[in-house]
């Protein structure tokens, strides 16, 4: 925990209140501003955008009023009834059609909505268009539509051609999407607005700079298509932080000063008093005769703990001696306690060595004992087949028995074996001879731990502990080994193997008939685990939180000592680790070691 002075906790806390209250303020009066100059934006960019709205109708609508003025040209009916013998005339008159001075795209349709002639180079097919439909069936008396023509969106202006009150045709203008708009959007307008043309979900049109901003939405539905209307809030918000920065600097500057008032009040009223004290509790520690600390304080609280301080700096000096004389016991005690210590590790270790001695013994000295004896009596049997060999060969008078002799001899390399059999057997004996030494020096597992620590290889102790109480935990359970490849690690590997050999036959005992052992090593979370899980009897809830304490044990009396596992608990805190249990009744056990990587 970081550590401070009272002037400075005093002048942080007077800080944090100023800083809390001046928030509070702040953000009332701000959103009040806000509000009221919010309000008044909204109303003004409201009546900008209605009235900017209705100026695109009213051109909409010139334009239509025009076309319709077009559209009563007889030349039109008489085109449509003789279309043959009037298409020249259609053509050069068309050719002349202006909308308020502009040349736009202009096409007149049949009765049937088939297309009679066209100012423009691209084809449309405008028989599947409703609307179109619904004029000529007087459904409709006018249409603005909005087309897409060959990737671009034009704002279609159709008025019926009518002879003797009865629709006959229809005259249709294409006025480029951008002309319109850029027709009517004020540059000044355009600075702090955008304007999108959307046609269901697509954005057909964006006109002005991109803004950040409300965004107000009108639908024209004879169209099918919305104006979104966004007014940029940027010149709005900058004023607005002006105003709040201005607000801030008074603010800081009070909280400032305030806070080094508070301070130099906290340090010569509340800091001074206790570093005196903290003086004399320093010389009061250093042994030297502690001073009398004055009692004419300010503040009364001071003042009672100055007096109590005088009297309890008495009191030390009398328990002074005392406590060195108790020191000096417990000294000696804690020497003590830390040779037991050492002596039980020692005693439980050699414990467990005792179990397995015992298994080594009946499984590999008798054996071994009848083939160095068999390998004996061959070496003894060979050698008399050779002087047979040799004796019986120097018997035979006869020049061809002999000869023949030689041959069978040669025949099965007799005098080969006779050379190389005789250091076989020997090497043989040697390596009988060489079990019988490894097994002695088993006995070395149970030599005092080195005293530093080494860099090694956890699975490789796990490995030679494993090979050990093998012939303890054959005949009652089946061990299933895991080892995941693992960093090495600063350990006591004696003791580390002490730890795994204990956990091992504790599980092999813990299984009353058959069953399995598993053995698992991984890492996780910076440690390297190992767990030892066993399907045996399993440990009640109610001992579990008992199984590392010493002496206690769950065995009968001879046949445990109840300090395996409490030792195991030590030598693994030594390794800043942790050993954790979990148990079920009937179904098992799973010891967790967890040792440091680092």
């Amino acid at each position: 925990m970081i550590k401070t002075t009272v002037s400075f906790a005093l002048a942080r806390f007077v800080f944090i209140s100023c800083v809390g209250l001046a928030v509070i303020i702040t953000s009332l009066v701000s959103t009040h501003v806000v509000d009221l100059v919010n309000t008044e934006y909204e109303k003004i960019a409201k009546g900008e955008i209605s009235a900017l709205n209705s100026s695109y109708r009213v051109f909409l609508n010139h334009h239509l009023i025009l076309l319709k003025e077009q559209s009563q040209e007889s030349l039109f009916v008489q085109g449509i009834m003789q279309p043959k013998r009037n298409i020249g005339k259609i053509k050069d008159y068309m050719a002349g059609l202006t909308l308020l001075g502009l040349k736009y795209d202009e096409t007149l349709l049949d009765f049937e909505g088939t297309t009679l002639h066209s100012t423009s180079a691209t084809e449309v097919n405008y028989q599947e268009f409703p609307w179109v439909k619904a004029i000529l069936n007087e459904e409709q008396s006018s249409s603005i539509q909005i087309l897409a023509i060959e990737g671009r969106y034009f704002w279609c202006v159709a008025f019926p051609v009518i002879y003797n009150k009865h629709v006959e045709g229809v005259l249709l203008a294409n006025i480029p999407l951008e002309t319109i708009l850029a027709g009517q959007i004020d540059v000044e307008v355009l600075d702090g607005l955008m304007i999108e043309v959307v046609k269901g979900t697509q954005t057909i049109a964006k006109f002005g700079k991109q803004a950040v901003g409300t965004k107000q939405t009108i639908q024209w539905q004879d169209a099918g298509v919305s104006f979104n209307f966004t007014v940029d809030e940027a010149y709005r918000n900058d004023a607005l932080y002006d105003l709040v920065f201005q607000m801030g600097s008074y603010i800081i500057l009070a909280i400032v000063l305030t806070t080094l008032l508070a301070y130099l009040y906290g340090y010569r009223y509340f800091v001074k008093p206790i570093l005196a004290l903290s003086q004399l509790t320093s010389s009061l520690e250093k042994g030297h005769k502690p001073d009398v600390l004055q009692g004419d304080l300010r503040f009364m609280e001071f003042a009672d703990l100055f007096n109590q301080f005088n009297l309890m700096s008495e009191k030390v000096v009398q328990r002074e001696r005392a406590l060195k004389e108790s020191y000096e016991k417990l000294s000696n005690t804690n020497e003590e306690l830390k040779q037991s210590e050492s002596q039980l590790v020692q005693s439980e270790k050699m414990a467990s060595i005792g179990v397995l001695a015992a298994g080594v013994a009946h499984e590999i000295n008798n054996p071994i004992g009848f083939i160095r004896s068999n390998l004996e009596v061959l070496e003894d049997y060979f050698s008399d087949v050779e002087k047979y060999y040799y004796e019986f060969n120097r018997s035979l008078v006869s020049e061809v028995d002999k000869e023949n002799h030689t041959k069978l001899a040669k025949k099965y390399e007799l005098e080969f074996l006779f050379k190389d059999s005789p250091p076989l057997i020997k090497s043989s004996i040697s390596g009988v001879d060489r079990v019988n030494e490894i097994v002695k020096n088993l006995k070395t597992f149970a030599r005092v731990d080195q005293l530093d620590k080494a860099l090694i290889d956890i699975n490789e102790g796990l490995n030679a502990t494993l090979n050990m109480v093998h012939n303890e935990l054959k005949y009652s359970c089946k061990v299933h080994v895991d080892l995941q490849p693992l960093p090495k690690v600063h350990a006591f590997p004696g003791k580390l193997n002490q730890v795994f050999m204990n956990l091992l036959i504790n599980a092999g005992q813990s299984i009353n008939d058959k069953g399995d052992i598993f053995v698992r090593t991984f890492v996780e979370e910076g440690n390297i685990v190992i767990e030892i899980e066993d399907t045996g009897s399993g440990i009640d809830s109610e001992n579990i939180t008992q199984i590392f304490t010493p002496f206690y044990t769950s065995k009968p009396i001879g046949e445990g000592t109840g300090l395996g596992l409490s030792i195991s608990h030590q030598i693994i805190e030594q390794h800043n680790g942790k050993i954790t249990v979990k148990s079920e009744l009937g179904k098992g056990s799973c010891f967790s070691v967890y040792i440091p990587i680092s």
